[in-house]
Order: structure tokens, then C-alpha cells, then sequence
């Protein structure tokens, strides 16, 4: 009995594009989720196991995609992939976290190298840095990383600001939004000079 080897895309099913596949043959399923995976339609279809080659690969295609059932399954998973191409909220805040609490240590390493000697011969030692290696850099560290280049004056690279990315923070949480102030409160706006001091002493007693 031959095997039929399982193909593997980067999609999880939902329970309504299930309903929608299963009416679907194996070659119009796994052609659509290929193709949706970002690979051509002509790739996707071989890579499903087509067997039709040049225009009659593209007419067999076209065919698939002229069945409602079909279209409708390869048009879920085109919304499924737009919607996780997009960042969530939750994913945002996330990484303003990180971009916030990455300090120059975490991507640089600092240490004394002897650069020379005096006049005496004695040897005279420079703190130098050099960027933490990236395969061993964590994703904060890296996304907190804004510019990096080179030039005559050496290695440069450049941090997201610490303080820009708590602001964004602050706003989305809304911790500077303006609060409330329980009770009735009125002020006399058309005091006489003399009786400014007491005024604002009465209002700032009732805060």
C-alpha cells in the first residue's frame, strides 16, 4: 500500500475553513492553503502533488477557482493570513515594553584594550565596545536597536528612546488621562484683588 506523505503549511484550520475543505479534493485543499502560504499558484498546485504541467497546470487552476467552494476556502485563508499580518494591541504594548526596559548594556560589551604604551613604556589601555553578537541577542535587545552604520568615525548604531516609547505606553493606557473630581465645586471668578489669596486658599482646601 503506498503512503501518501502529509504536507505541512504555516495554517491552522479554523472549525469553518475544516467544514469548507472537506468538501474540497486533496488537491484543491492543499493547492489553495499553499497558495495562500504566499507561493505562486503554479507552485502551489505542483506542491500539492499536480500532475498536469505548462498551460494545462494553469487551466487546471483556473477550473478550481471557477468552483465556489473552492474560491470561498482560498479566500479564508487569505483573510486569516491578512489578519495575522497585523499587529495586535496586546503585541504593541509588548514591544514598547521591551523597547523600554533595553539599556545600552544589554547590546553592547565595553572592555579595556591596550592601545599603545607612554614614554616610558608602560601600557596605556582605552575602554572600547562592540555590539553583543546578534545570534546570541534577544528579541528586545534587537528590537530595540533603531539605526545601525558605519563610517570614517567607526561603528555607530542608535536606541529607540526609553522615555518616546513609555509616552506611547502612557497614551494607549490612557495613565495621563484627566481624572474626575468627585462633588460640586465653584469658584467666584469676579473676586476682588484682596480676596484672591482666600479664595484660592478655600479651593485648594476642597481638592
Amino acid at each position: 500500500m503506498m503512503m501518501t506523505k502529509e504536507i505541512k503549511a504555516d495554517f491552522t484550520l479554523t472549525p469553518e475553513q475544516r467544514k469548507k475543505a472537506a468538501k474540497l479534493t486533496h488537491l484543491q485543499k492543499w493547492t489553495m492553503i499553499h497558495a495562500a502560504s504566499g507561493m505562486s499558484k503554479m507552485d502551489a498546485y505542483v506542491k500539492a502533488g499536480g500532475k498536469a504541467k505548462g498551460k494545462s497546470a494553469n487551466n487546471v487552476i483556473g477550473k478550481m477557482l471557477e468552483k465556489g467552494s473552492v474560491l470561498a476556502f482560498y479566500n479564508s485563508l487569505v483573510d486569516s493570513a491578512a489578519a495575522k499580518a497585523v499587529m495586535t494591541r496586546e503585541e504593541a504594548l509588548e514591544t514598547l515594553t521591551k523597547i523600554a526596559r533595553t539599556t545600552v548594556k544589554d547590546v553592547v560589551r565595553f572592555k579595556d584594550a591596550q592601545v599603545g604604551e607612554d614614554e616610558h613604556g608602560n601600557p596605556v589601555y582605552q575602554t572600547v565596545w562592540s555590539l553583543i553578537d546578534y545570534d546570541a541577542m534577544d528579541s528586545a535587545s534587537a528590537a530595540a536597536i533603531a539605526e545601525l552604520s558605519t563610517g570614517r568615525d567607526g561603528f555607530k548604531f542608535k536606541l529607540h528612546s526609553q522615555t518616546g516609547a513609555i509616552k506611547q505606553i502612557s497614551d494607549m493606557e490612557g495613565w495621563d488621562a484627566p481624572k474626575k473630581i468627585e462633588g460640586n465645586m465653584q469658584l467666584n471668578t469676579n473676586v476682588e484683588a484682596p480676596e484672591i489669596a482666600n479664595a484660592l486658599s478655600q479651593l485648594l482646601d476642597k481638592l
